[in-house]
């Protein structure tokens, strides 16, 4: 962050220069991404006070920081105007006049060892007024740019103390502020009352323990006759006020809820007060994606790109472990082997730790990327144990398990007759030829292959592009088309179009991507007419097998359950049974009907889900994706999944019928 004189900090804000910098004194800090008709401010967020005076000082940095406003910045920190005071309101307070800035007392206690000399005093006053210099600036540029201005000026306050009366975890005082201002009001106190946190009970009220009697907003009030103060106060639930204790999870909800109510009431207020217009309130905050976010994507990437979690579950010896458990009559149990894991754990883990996400003022991405860091230490931490009971709990702990409703579904559909289709049978160079069309239709650049040692009809790998296709079976026609819009219509093409995104991380995947890309895949095989009843069983029959391996924890016995209970033919018992129990007990394959559900219900609801197409995404990031999109930091997605954008006209009766129990009461 550069330092730079008043002077020239009050030049560039006229020249509406973008400012990323720090008093030359070191008083303050101003941020402006971009010239917007809002400020945020958090006045007394610092605790620096300068030598002289520390000496002097009669109270210990722990005394001071007890009647700070410390993190009171990280709850500003994603928006685009931020001003931020990093002296200690024991130097000087910036929400006091200049009569009265400089303490000599304070809440009953002596500050002094001995009292300041005028030339003391005048230091820290000419900070003041330096300060208050730079915010007449800034106010009147954006009055003059825009016509009216709204200031968020945020604290804390101390609540164990307060006794006598309730203490809400915002106060919003207003009684400085005009009448004319009482729509926006009504509006910030009705966002700010519906933040919600796992940490604290949430009560907003409007000038019960302060009224808003501070300098900041009666300068700002006096002065600029078309700006809104609004002067709130933040419980400090957020960290242990009498020993200092910080406890980040509830600063964390604050600050990205505080973002969303500032986005909301300030795009009110703008349409109402302003000459612009805005359309959705994310056009009010940056396009930039700020440097440290493009060194921790970068590193991030960097490590992870090599974690393909199915490249070492996978078996090696798969075809030959076939063959003995069927030479054994289907009671030996198999005993895989997979790619040897060779990483330094402790050092993986401690390069994702290390990595400065706190830092980041964008609450969106930093959000992001610490989910991406904790899902990769859990993934690491699975491929540990494969082979292992710890793989089976690892398992469960990353991709769950299914729930009640997730295993009636699937048994309902088991229950349904079987379909008999009279179609042509494509041999393996067929699909194979059939795959290699979709892919140069869409203008990809992957590749097709056969393979034999896959548990699965198909698998594709992200990071060599590379679809594998079993070698030496028959594939029924419909389902040869189910898997062009599976694996090259939505994993091959989020692929793609995760290499065009500025943020790597989207083509290493979210947290628990799995649920997301395969519920897109199979909604796209639906969407094309290409998804059966058989289809449908199976990715019910996996559920079923994921719930039968968690409670038997024996090979042959699901595979005997499925062959035995459900009809399956041995060989596709086999494979599917070996998908669930691969690495020690891998639970991932009940995800497929989950987020196939979960897509379809989405579009059902007439919400777009193309956003989800930008590289290996998240459905509970969803929000996240298309605010970034919107801001511009993300590029929309440049291949769209045909079949959504050309829904086929013609479904299966029965295959209606059966979805219809998705949205049943029954189960």
């Amino acid at each position: 962050m550069h330092k730079l004189s008043i002077d020239t900090i009050i030049r560039k804000i006229e020249q509406e220069e973008r400012l990323n910098c720090i008093a030359d004194d070191g008083s303050f800090y101003l941020h402006i991404a971009d010239y917007v008709p809002f400020v945020c401010a958090a006045i007394h967020n610092g605790s620096n006070l300068r030598k002289e005076l520390r000496e002097n000082c009669l109270l210990n940095k722990q005394e001071r920081w007890y009647e700070e406003d410390p993190h009171t910045d990280d709850f500003i920190s994603s928006l685009p105007i931020r001003i931020v005071g990093n002296d200690s309101r024991y130097e000087y307070d910036l929400n006091r006049g200049e009569e009265n800035c400089v303490y000599e007392t304070a809440w009953g206690k002596d500050i002094w060892k001995s009292p300041l000399s005028d030339s003391q005093k005048e230091a820290s006053l000419k900070k003041h007024r330096n300060f208050y210099r730079v915010v007449d600036a800034l106010i009147s540029k954006i009055e003059s740019k825009y016509k009216a201005c709204i200031v968020y000026d945020i604290h804390s306050y101390n609540y164990k103390r307060i006794t006598d009366k309730e203490a809400p975890m915002f106060n919003i005082g207003t009684v400085n502020v005009a009448k004319k201002f009482r729509p926006f009001i009504n509006d910030w106190l009705e966002r700010l009352s519906h933040l919600k946190s796992d940490f604290f009970v949430n009560q907003t009220k409007e000038n019960l323990v302060f009224e808003g009697h501070g300098n900041f907003l009666k300068h700002i009030t006096k002065r600029h006759k078309q700006t809104l103060v609004l002067a709130t106060e933040v419980r400090k639930s957020y960290c242990d006020e009498e020993i200092g204790d910080i406890f980040p999870e509830v600063i964390d909800d604050i600050k990205e809820g505080m973002k969303k109510a500032i986005l909301e009431n300030a795009k009110l207020f703008i349409d109402k007060k302003a000459n612009i217009s805005v359309k959705r309130k994310h056009d009010l905050l940056t396009s930039n994606i700020e440097p440290l976010a493009r060194e921790i994507d970068q590193k991030l990437y960097k490590i992870l790109k090599g974690i393909d979690i199915l490249t070492f579950v996978n078996p090696m010896n798969l075809e030959a472990e076939k063959k003995r458990f069927y030479a054994s009559k289907f009671k030996r149990n198999p005993n895989f082997k997979y790619k040897p894991l060779i990483i330094d754990i402790p050092e993986f883990k401690r390069s994702l730790y290390e990595l400065p996400v706190n830092d980041l003022t964008d609450i969106t991405i930093q959000q992001i990327f610490k989910n991406v860091i904790e899902a990769y230490v859990d993934q690491i931490e699975l491929l540990t144990y494969r082979g292992d009971v710890k793989f089976k709990y690892l398992s469960l702990k990353y991709f769950g398990e299914p729930n009640k409703f997730d295993l009636e579904l699937a048994r309902y559909f088991l229950q349904s007759p079987d379909r008999v289709v009279e179609e042509e049978s494509l041999d393996d160079v067929q699909v194979v030829k059939m795959l290699e069309d979709t892919v140069a239709e869409y203008g990809f650049g992957g590749k097709v292959l056969k393979a034999k040692n896959i548990p699965s009809q198909a698998i594709f790998t992200p990071s060599k592009k590379t679809l594998k296709v079993k070698s030496g079976i028959k594939f029924a026609e419909t389902f040869a088309l189910g898997l062009c819009h599976h694996e090259i219509g939505v994993h091959m093409l989020t692929t793609e179009n995760a290499l065009k995104q500025p943020l790597k991380i989207f083509q290493v995947g979210l947290p628990l991507s799995t649920l997301t890309q395969e519920g897109l895949a199979i909604a796209s095989e639906y969407f094309a007419g290409a998804l059966t009843v058989d289809r449908l069983k199976e990715l019910a029959l996996r559920v079923v097998a994921v719930s039968h391996m968690l409670k038997n924890d024996d090979f042959s016995e699901t595979f005997n359950y499925l062959t035995t209970r459900y009809r399956v033919p041995n060989d596709k018992a086999f494979y599917l049974t070996t998908r669930v129990y691969r690495g020690g007990g891998f639970t991932k394959d009940y995800l497929y009907l989950r987020g196939f559900r979960t897509i379809k219900k989405m579009v059902d609801e007439g919400i777009d889900v193309s956003p989800l197409l930008v590289g290996k995404t998240s459905v509970d990031f969803f929000p996240h994706i298309r605010e970034l999109i919107e801001r511009g930091i993300l590029n929309k997605p440049e291949y769209i999944t045909k079949s959504f954008t050309n829904k086929s006209t013609e479904q299966d009766e029965v295959l209606e019928y059966l979805l219809s129990g998705f949205d049943s009461k029954l189960f």
